[in-house]
């Protein structure tokens, strides 16, 4: 039951740090062995800036043209 549990949080915490720009995986393995604590400080922590990347910068100026 409890390990059933434990497994639900860490799936929850990699979903949820998908939205806070976070590596899902790197978070759902974190809370895995850590459990609560690595859960609290993903909620604790700010999200990080989504990172720009070069294709998608092309798109906005493709957007911006006439």
């Amino acid at each position: 039951m409890i390990t059933a549990l434990w497994l639900t949080v860490a799936i929850l915490a990699g979903g949820y740090a998908r939205t806070r720009n976070r590596s899902a995986w790197t978070w759902f393995l974190l809370t895995a062995f850590l459990g609560p604590i690595a859960a609290y400080l993903l909620v604790v922590w700010p999200p990080r800036e989504p990172v720009s990347t070069p294709a998608s910068q092309e798109r906005v100026s493709q957007a911006d043209a006439p």
